[in-house]
């Protein structure tokens, strides 16, 4: 696959996503839907959040670094896409809950980032 054709696919996938999670927002009703609700909203929200900030990360890097090829960029914004999506997720999901606390954020946030240490380390290794 191409970077122009990746491109392409991930904002057509993206744009799908949020018009997806429109409908479910606007359409399901959370009283009477049970635990398909939730996790139709939270998927849909999952995936076009994920390939929001997956593009919009990519762009920046494009934008500032000329030097790097396109494909490690993308591989890169994508890892770290996954990471903030699941990181945001997870905080509405705790939110939605009642367990929201700063420790609670602060934890998950160290988790996060000891996950995206151990891929940083490696790729030097």
């Amino acid at each position: 696959m191409s970077f122009r054709s990746y491109l392409i696919l991930m904002t057509l996938a993206t744009v799908i996503a949020w018009i997806a999670w429109a409908v479910v927002l606007n359409g399901v009703d959370p009283t009477r839907s049970g635990i398909l609700g939730f996790l139709l909203f939270y998927l849909t929200f999952l995936m076009a959040l994920f390939g929001t900030i997956s593009l919009l990360g990519l762009l920046v890097r494009l934008w500032h670094s000329r030097t790097e090829l396109p494909s490690r960029m993308a591989l890169r914004s994508f890892r770290q896409g996954i990471l903030l999506t699941l990181l945001f997720t997870s905080s509405l999901i705790l939110f939605s809950q009642g367990w929201f606390r700063w420790w609670t954020m602060l934890l998950v946030v160290v988790i996060f980032a000891f996950v995206e240490l151990a891929f940083l380390s490696s790729r030097h290794s």
